[in-house]
């Protein structure tokens, strides 16, 4: 879950220094809830939660198709030789 800090507030469990007013960060849902429950007024839930992707990462990268600004090169290994054109 993200959160923004609407005013200085110091929480050790998200970072060792006080957040600033406006600062976003980044927790667990649960720690997340109870910081809303406990303190309305010094936190504000932000942007999306992981579960609301739009749409899942490829599992492999080199599966996928490559994008329009990269050429497709093969390259040989040490031991082959080149062949003449």
């Amino acid at each position: 879950m993200k959160l923004k800090a609407l005013d200085q507030v110091h929480v050790s469990s998200v970072k060792p220094d006080s957040l600033r007013p406006g600062e976003e960060f980044e927790v667990s849902d649960e720690v997340g809830k109870s910081l809303l429950k406990a303190h309305p007024q010094k936190f504000q839930q932000v942007g999306q939660q992981v579960s609301e992707k739009a749409e899942a990462a490829p599992k492999n990268k080199a599966e996928g198709a490559a994008p329009a600004n990269k050429a497709k090169t093969q390259r040989k290994n040490k031991g082959e030789k080149k062949t003449p054109v």
